[in-house]
């Protein structure tokens, strides 16, 4: 879980897509369901393309069984430089090789400048 943020902080395209399974359901916000590899890579593209850089930095993590929660502070450096701060708390349930089948995201949003 610890990768999982540092290579998304470390904008790792590769290393963090590769934690995942090939058909992983992501569900963020908690009621929007993204389904397979291709939505979870757009959505990292996405991130990138609009010149935003988001920081994850674990403050508690509770694992049981295949199972998992992560809170994390989140930090998004916009292009012009501002920086706003969240908190998020993500869910997983990993494969039995360790990757992630689903996540699924309990957003503290960002509150960007219009």
């Amino acid at each position: 879980m610890h990768s999982y943020a540092r290579l998304f902080s470390a904008q790792d395209r590769a290393g963090w897509l590769a934690l995942f399974v090939d058909r992983p359901i992501i569900i963020e916000p908690a009621d929007a369901p993204l389904r397979g590899r291709e939505a979870l890579e757009r959505a990292f593209d996405d991130i990138k393309a609009a010149g935003v850089h988001i920081a994850l930095q674990p403050l508690r993590v509770i694992a049981n069984g295949h199972d998992a929660a992560m809170h994390m502070k989140v930090r998004a450096t916009l292009p012009d430089g501002s920086v706003h701060e969240s908190s998020v708390i993500e869910i997983f349930t990993f494969a039995n090789d360790g990757r992630i089948e689903v996540m699924r995201a309990f957003l503290d949003p960002v509150q960007l400048p219009n």
